[in-house]
């Protein structure tokens, strides 16, 4: 189920507005957009006290996390309000070679059949899902990502804050744009 109500952004005059839908008339400057050129056309793309949790998806779709239950693949349907980043894509393409496929799942299918990742090993701040994330990096050894020292902390740095700071922005957006019916941006300075 997707719950984006997709925001869009379009610029008329000055910055970038953003809203749930294009309006009839321009919100700085009260011009008919129907007629008016846009400057920027309408897109809906925007980029820019819980604790994070983190899973590792394979080609099927199913999240494998750990967590105070162990190791298991069986609440992917509870991954809703989720971000997923990739880590081995071609840039072109934004797919995975095959082989890096067939390697991705077979790492992650033999690290579930692991006794490491048992519901009584788990602790909630020293060996928990971070930890089978990194591990499973450290086994993948995927090109980019640099797993020699390879930490909880350079973790986040590396794939998941970029992330979660767009995220955040979006958040933050959408959250406006519930009580107000257009968001202004004005242009950057040069």
């Amino acid at each position: 189920m997707n719950l984006d109500p997709g925001i869009v952004c379009y610029q008329h005059c000055e910055g970038r507005l953003f809203s749930f839908s294009l309006p009839s008339s321009c919100y700085l400057c009260g011009a008919d957009l129907s007629v008016e050129p846009l400057t920027c056309p309408p897109f809906s793309d925007y980029r820019s006290s819980n604790d994070l949790h983190i899973g590792v998806t394979d080609s099927e779709g199913r999240v494998f996390e750990y967590d105070h239950e162990g190791l298991h693949s069986d609440y992917t349907s509870s991954w809703t309000q989720s971000l997923a980043v990739s880590v081995i894509s071609d840039p072109a393409t934004g797919r995975l070679d095959p082989v890096w496929l067939e390697y991705w799942d077979f790492t992650l299918h033999t690290m579930a059949q692991d006794p490491t990742w048992a519901e009584d090993r788990y602790d909630e701040t020293s060996f928990n899902c971070y930890s089978f994330v990194l591990e499973f990096l450290k086994k993948l050894g995927p090109p980019g990502i640099k797993t020699k020292g390879l930490s909880k902390t350079s973790l986040c740095e590396q794939l998941l804050v970029p992330h979660t700071t767009a995220a955040a922005k979006y958040i933050s957006l959408y959250r406006k744009l519930r009580t107000q019916t257009v968001v202004a941006v004005p242009p950057m300075k040069q």
